[in-house]
């Protein structure tokens, strides 16, 4: 047992100090880096890589003067996510703040015009609530008139009107038809009966919901300023619409402009060659009977 306990603590000794030095191998240098996968043989074609021996990749030597290479997909990616960080990303500042400045001026107009047509229509919607009566409606439905007219008179969340005089909302309706149903009672002369101001135009006298035979005989101011204000909501709205696809486009525009940037960068294409290449400018242009700025690229041939 003697014997035995001193082998294993002469091992235990041998085993330290071989952490502190480095037993001898009676392989060479080389071979020894080649088994701990550090380069390859003396023999093999190329250099012999230690680790002190930095490793040169294919990318690194075919870049310009030792610029970063760029990647393409990545510029890509970032553009498409916030227009001109890819630019930016692939070394052409002034490109990226040109699609950034016209990504921040996009949202700010869209923002302006969503915020407008949504208020003008939380307006004309309290005015229809206020002013707009389906008890008048009804009366006029249900009346010798109405049975006799041509016109139709279908109203959207007709089946919420109960709910809707209880509660003074149309909780419960779909609002693809609460929409329809803001749009209709002032755009269509069948429900012309539901305004609280009716007159009729030759004296000016209110009349009853049940007396409207024809348009052409009655007046209602509210209405009237109502279809104003619901229009006014409308194009606010439309525009933003618009301006919406216009964003999409300049996203996609800068994403392709970056890639493209990025692969020339990498090449090593300065910015006055990228210039020649492909052009942008900002410009004013006609659109709905006012100027609106446009961005627009193109090739010089010179």
């Amino acid at each position: 047992m003697v014997r035995v306990g001193g082998a294993i603590v002469f091992s235990i000794m041998v085993a330290m100090s071989s952490g502190a030095e480095q037993l001898p191998s009676i392989l060479s240098v080389e071979g020894q880096a080649f088994l701990m996968g550090l380069g390859p043989m003396a023999a093999d074609d190329g250099p012999v890589v230690t680790p002190e021996t930095p490793v040169e990749t294919p990318m690194a030597a075919s870049s310009s003067g030792g610029k970063e290479v760029k990647s393409p997909k990545r510029a890509f990616l970032y553009s498409v996510l916030v227009p001109g960080l890819g630019e930016w990303y692939a070394g052409a500042k002034t490109r990226g703040l040109v699609f950034f400045g016209i990504e921040a001026v996009a949202l700010g107009v869209w923002s302006s015009w969503i915020g407008k047509g949504n208020d003008i229509e939380d307006e004309f919607r309290a005015v229809a609530d206020e002013k707009w009566d389906p008890l008048n409606y009804l009366a006029w439905r249900g009346s010798t008139i109405s049975r006799n007219s041509s016109i139709t008179h279908a109203l959207p969340c007709s089946s919420y009107v109960e709910v809707y005089l209880e509660t003074g909302n149309l909780k419960g309706c779909d609002a693809a038809e609460i929409q329809q149903y803001y749009e209709l009672i002032g755009k269509y002369d069948q429900f012309a009966a539901g305004w609280t101001d009716l007159v009729r135009v030759e004296t000016g006298n209110p009349i009853q919901p049940t007396e409207v035979d024809s348009v052409e005989n009655f007046l209602s101011e509210q209405r009237l300023t109502y279809e104003v204000r619901r229009d006014d909501s409308n194009k606010y709205l439309k525009r933003a619409s618009t301006l919406t696809g216009l964003i999409m486009i300049n996203h996609v525009f800068s994403a392709i402009d970056a890639a493209r940037v990025a692969r020339l960068r990498s090449a090593g294409v300065d910015e006055a060659a990228l210039a020649r290449r492909t052009r942008m400018a900002v410009v004013m242009q006609p659109w709905q009977r006012r100027q609106v700025p446009m961005l627009m690229a193109y090739k010089p041939f010179d």
